[in-house]
């Protein structure tokens, strides 16, 4: 099955190291083709145009046309650059895209419109003068985008292992899903599942009648029950995707003050360069990973985060 993933490129350093991190995690996979996307914003000029064009000092060619040959040159160098590192030309599409000031909404509902698998996005740092600085593209992102999963990178990421922090949830099983479709029968990457509890926190209950909807009431019932949900359905699905069961590895069992330190511990300590989370709708009362996946975020640094809603 083919999938794609929708690259924001704005030619910042930012995001030539995410597009290194594509590279380096999908030039061998055939099946993953890459959408890169330059975003240009289509507000009128500040200064009032002349109404005869004859008596106008300004150039003929627009503040728009101006920025879409700067996209052009941007997505051109994004797609060298993925060839040199060896993904066929075949596999790389481009365009320049109108947007209002609201780039983020424009990007979300692109995506969408595409059916894409994914939308990636470089992060400028994460303090909150960088976020105002860039307009807060992938801030926005993170609060709006619930229907397509968002990866977020952050600095240079080499390293082709992933964390999936689990909670039992159905949210955290769609974070497993995700992964199982976009690494199907993946053998050069570790995977490593980890349950960081709150301290005082509840103890993890499995109904498997929560997950009928998205999955046979079959497979639910043999691997979400008891506690199923929290190691054994996530460790079928992903060898049902292919994946080996000896590059998927079940780490023990934690507690912390702060979930998020915990989960950001243990990526640095498995030497993880990615971090897969699902979480709760926007409609929906904020649980553990309702806040978890924000507070992940804020701490992350030289790390990718695939967040699924």
């Amino acid at each position: 099955m083919q999938k794609e993933i929708l690259v924001a490129v704005d030619g910042s350093v930012y995001s030539d190291e995410a597009l290194s991190y594509l590279a380096g995690l999908f030039s061998k996979q055939p099946d993953i083709n890459f959408h890169l996307c330059s975003w240009v914003t289509a507000a009128a000029s500040i200064m009032p145009s002349s109404a005869d064009p004859k008596d106008s000092l300004l150039p003929e060619t627009s503040g728009r046309d101006k920025k879409g040959e700067t996209g052009k040159r941007y997505l051109t160098k994004a797609r060298e650059k993925l060839i040199r590192y060896g993904i066929d030309s075949d596999r790389i599409q481009t365009s320049v895209e109108v947007s209002g000031y609201n780039i983020a909404a424009t990007i979300q509902q692109k995506a969408e419109n595409d059916l894409s698998d994914a939308i990636l996005v470089g992060r400028r740092g994460l303090n909150g003068i960088s976020e105002m600085l860039m307009g807060s593209v992938s801030a926005n992102l993170f609060r709006k985008c619930h229907s397509t999963p968002l990866w977020i990178i952050d600095g240079e990421v080499h390293s082709k292992n992933f964390l999936v922090p689990l909670d039992g949830s159905l949210h955290s099983l769609m974070a497993i899903d995700h992964l199982a479709h976009i690494l199907s029968d993946r053998e050069d990457i570790r995977i490593f599942l980890f349950h960081c509890s709150a301290l005082f926190g509840k103890k993890v209950e499995c109904r498997p009648e929560d997950f009928y909807h998205k999955w046979e009431k079959e497979w639910c019932d043999a691997h979400l029950s008891g506690t199923g949900c929290l190691f054994e359905g996530p460790l079928t699905l992903l060898k049902e995707a292919g994946i080996p069961a000896r590059q998927i590895h079940i780490l023990p069992e934690a507690a912390d003050l702060e979930e998020a330190h915990g989960i950001i511990r243990e990526a640095k300590r498995e030497d993880c360069g990615t971090i897969v989370m699902g979480r709760r709708g926007s409609g929906m009362a904020k649980g553990l990973f309702g806040g978890v996946s924000a507070r992940t975020i804020k701490r992350a640094q030289n790390i990718a985060l695939w967040i699924i809603g």
